[in-house]
């Protein structure tokens, strides 16, 4: 691969005034374009991970992606369940209230009977009171 090529002015540890970097390639040589082919970026190999060590992570993966589409089953499960709740919610709500709307109905029918009663037994004390003498 290129090799950085560094000059014996610029080895200290002075940083030079001016920026002369020079690399150096089997394949770059002055007048032969045809060799420019043969240079390759330099690809990172996976010299630190095992075969088995591959495997193992994409058994992670594998599972994570298990694991997510569990929790997205679960989700839609739980909008479900929540969708019926809200709709069964407005139902109650809409019962509650006609409930209390035929509660009223029934409240002034009762306070109306109530002041019925009491008329009539304020009329039969005048009655009574008037029989006696």
């Amino acid at each position: 691969g290129f090799r950085k090529v560094v000059h014996i002015e610029q080895g200290g540890l002075v940083k030079p005034e001016k920026d002369d970097t020079e690399f150096q390639h089997p394949f770059f040589l002055r007048g032969q374009e045809q060799l420019l082919e043969n240079i390759k970026r330099k690809v990172t190999s996976v010299s630190g991970l095992k075969g088995e060590e591959v495997r193992v992570r994409q058994d992670n993966v594998a599972k994570l992606l298990s694991d997510i589409q569990a929790m997205r089953g679960r989700q839609e499960s739980m909008d479900s369940k929540l969708l019926a709740m809200k709709h069964e919610n407005e139902a109650l709500w809409r019962e509650v209230a006609s409930l209390r709307q035929k509660h009223a109905q029934q409240q002034k029918v009762v306070n109306k009977l109530i002041q019925f009663l009491i008329s009539l037994v304020q009329s039969n004390r005048i009655l009574g009171v008037k029989r006696k003498m």
